[in-house]
């Protein structure tokens, strides 16, 4: 942060409206563009934005660290943000019947008591419902929450305790009309609600567990205020809609369905964005257990494509092309591929920064809506949305967005269908006869899964130094992440993808082998393209896909090797690519 915006964030600490009002003009377009990213709906990011602005006009004097302004400002869009999808949604479907019943709710009750949570809420001091949102909606721990805020893990369930006091009063009185809580002696209830708290959320080490434990049978009048404060934290939380997932519980679900499903048939629109035009190809998918995959989709470029995969043989079908190829991939690549729709549900019991943002209905079906982010040094995070159908777990939707919080890709599930019974024919390919498959299965090497690596072990497998780009080196701006694709044979190649930081997609893809591994259709309409490489003129083949997030692929080799270069360029920018490539260890 300049000079110039520390002198105006403290100005307007002091009531100076001119300052204020120029902090409000440089904040109100990256809140508005969050707020969006995350609700997609201009009206409600508008409300949630309109809240934040208020409460940092109200809380801006209590602002201590001027250079943490930014984050501050865009933790309270969030904060807010998360209050409107979690407390003012109307859906009242797919609720747990027993829960209500438990509480003594009805549904229409419960919708009420969302909007009375979220008027209490807002009557809270600024530091306490701070924390509430983060650990009673968004589901942050104690722990993780004394670490992003810097404060003791203490003053963490101090304030959480005052917040809950205040909010159980509130929706006390609201419920039953009382003025005054019905509680024991108000020191003794103070004490032993926060004791009572730390039980219930497992806060206690073993020695003050055991000895609570031991004073609970001790006082059995205990029970009755336990049970109170247990049932206002299932109250509390069937109102935010809070979920607690262990990665223990989502592989139970994973199991679960794996077992119930025997065959599926789905149609998937696929759309990447680029400044907000979309780009769509589709995909029909069936499945069969235990391995049979049919993949069916047209592109723009490459025409009709049909993907057959049985057990670990793939044979690809290029009808435009009248090409057929069948090759062996490893079961490690197969989960890479995204084959199996459970390879998303693993992904998610290892996400380590996930918020479930409660239940929502997609195309009819109940849906579990989750947020994964990602950390981005120096920007805001990248954010992931994921829909799951509740009853099947299978994603329904899912949306990328970079750090600047702008859509760049959406799969859409628009056609579901279970058990169908789907023949044994359909998961074969019957070819016509004047087309001959490129049997690439008779030497027995199995495409290995994708294995992400440091550059230094890059430089060991490949037996000599790879070429990198300028742009991806300290300083550039790219980063690069190497990744090694391995044959059973003991053959290798090493891909590496470049990423603006931000940005979930890569930009650049550049690979090096020792055998061709780019299997261009030689029917494609391929352009010779010459240029400068290792100090000699060589001659390429471009290819131009026109799709994100590979519009084009120039292929070419150089003494023993292959190369691409691929990416979201056409044949210009992936040639001034190439010319930035230069040897490991030259520079």
């Amino acid at each position: 942060m300049n000079e110039q915006n520390s002198g105006m964030i403290k100005q307007a600490q002091t009531g100076d409206l001119v300052a204020w009002e120029s902090l409000l003009a440089a904040v109100y377009p990256p809140a508005l563009r969050q707020a969006r990213a995350l609700l997609r709906d201009e009206d409600l990011a508008e409300d949630a934005v309109q809240n934040a602005l208020i409460k940092m006009h109200t809380n801006l004097h209590s602002l201590d660290e001027i250079a943490a302004f930014s984050a501050w400002w865009r933790r309270i869009v969030t904060n807010e943000v998360y209050m409107i999808l979690r407390l003012k949604q109307r859906e009242t479907q797919a609720l747990d019947v027993g829960i209500l019943q438990h509480l003594g709710l009805e549904v229409d009750e419960l919708v009420v008591l969302r909007c009375e949570l979220a008027r209490a809420l807002q009557l809270l001091p600024f530091d306490q419902q701070q924390v509430v949102i983060d650990v009673d909606l968004m589901g942050v721990s104690l722990l993780e929450v004394a670490g992003q805020k810097q404060i003791p893990l203490g003053t963490v369930k101090s304030r959480l305790f005052r917040a809950r006091e205040r909010l159980q009063h509130e929706l006390e009185v609201f419920r039953e009309g009382r003025k005054e809580k019905k509680t024991m002696d108000d020191m003794m209830a103070r004490d032993l609600t926060a004791l009572f708290y730390n039980y219930l959320e497992g806060t206690m080490n073993g020695a003050e567990r055991a000895r609570f434990e031991l004073d609970l049978v001790g006082h059995p009048e205990w029970e009755k205020e336990l049970r109170r404060h247990k049932d206002f934290l299932t109250l509390l939380h069937t109102l935010t809609g809070k979920l607690t997932l262990t990665s223990a519980e989502i592989m139970e679900k994973i199991q679960t369905v794996t077992a119930k499903i025997k065959d599926y048939e789905q149609i998937v629109d696929d759309t990447h964005f680029e400044q907000g035009s979309p780009q769509t190809l589709t995909t029909h998918t069936w499945f069969q257990t235990p391995d049979l995959y049919r993949i069916e989709s047209h592109h723009p470029v490459m025409g009709e494509a049909v993907v057959v995969v049985r057990g670990i043989e793939v044979l690809s079908y290029m009808k435009d092309a009248k090409q057929a190829v069948k090759t062996k991939i490893g079961e490690g690549l197969k989960e890479q591929m995204g084959l199996d729709f459970t390879d998303s549900l693993k992904l998610m019991a290892a996400d380590k920064d996930s918020r479930p943002l409660g239940t929502e209905f997609v195309n009819g079906r109940p849906a579990l809506h989750l947020q994964f982010n990602q950390k981005v040094n120096g920007k805001s995070d990248m954010v992931t949305h994921l829909w799951m159908d509740k009853d099947t777990w299978m994603p329904l939707v899912t949306e990328l967005y970079n750090a600047n919080h702008e859509l760049v890709h959406r799969k859409v599930v628009r056609e579901l269908r279970l058990n169908q019974g789907l023949p044994d024919e359909l998961f074969n390919i019957i070819l016509p006869t004047d087309i001959e498959v490129q049997d690439k299965t008779k030497d027995k090497d199995i495409v290995q899964a994708i294995e992400e690596i440091t550059l230094q072990e890059a430089q060991e497998r490949m037996g000599n130094q790879p070429y990198l780009s300028e742009e991806g080196e300290t300083g550039g701006i790219y980063q690069a992440k190497y990744q090694w694709i391995k044959m059973t044979s003991g053959e290798g190649g090493l891909l590496t993808q470049y990423y603006v930081p931000g940005d979930p997609l890569p930009k650049l893809n550049v690979t090096q082998s020792k055998f061709a591994h780019a299997n261009l259709p030689p029917q494609l309409p391929l352009t010779p393209v010459s240029f400068d490489f290792a100090g000699a003129q060589v001659e390429g083949s471009y290819l131009e896909f026109s799709l994100k997030p590979v519009k084009g692929i120039i292929v070419w080799n150089h003494t023993d090797r292959y190369y691409t270069v691929s990416g979201d360029f056409d044949s210009k920018g992936l040639l001034l690519a190439i010319s930035k490539l230069f040897l490991a260890g030259s520079h």
